[in-house]
C-alpha cells in the first residue's frame, strides 16, 4: 500500500487498483517460488487465480478503470512494487537456506 501511495501520489483514485494488482502479483509470485515440485494442477491453480483477477477487471469496472490499468506507467510501477514485496522475503528464505539448511538437504550433500 505505502508503495502504491509513493509511485502514485498524483492518482490516488487509482490505488484501490494499484495496490489490488500488486497484492494479487506478489501471492502468485510467492507461491511459485515457494513450490520446490510442480505439479499439473498446481500451474492450473496459478493461472485459474490469474485468470479470475483478470476477468474481474470487467465486473468489477467501478473498482478498476482499464484504460489506466493499460498504461506503460501502471504496468512498470506495479512490476516495481511486487519486486519490492517480495524481494525481502526471498533473500530471507535464501539467506536461512545457506546458513540454517534443513536436515534433507545435509543428507543429500
Amino acid at each position: 500500500m505505502y508503495g502504491a501511495l509513493v509511485l502514485f501520489e498524483s492518482e490516488f483514485v487509482h490505488v484501490v487498483a494499484i495496490s489490488f494488482t500488486a497484492l494479487i502479483l506478489t501471492e502468485l509470485l510467492m507461491v511459485a517460488l515457494t513450490v520446490r515440485t510442480w505439479h499439473w494442477l498446481m500451474v492450473v491453480a496459478e493461472f485459474l487465480s490469474l485468470g479470475c483477477y483478470v476477468s474481474s477487471l470487467a465486473f468489477l469496472n467501478e473498482y478498476f478503470d482499464v484504460a489506466f490499468i493499460t498504461t506503460v506507467a501502471f504496468l512498470w510501477k506495479v512490476s516495481a512494487i511486487t519486486v519490492v514485496s517480495c524481494l525481502p522475503l526471498y533473500v530471507l528464505k535464501y539467506l536461512r537456506r545457506k546458513l540454517s539448511p534443513p536436515s534433507y538437504c545435509k543428507l543429500a550433500s
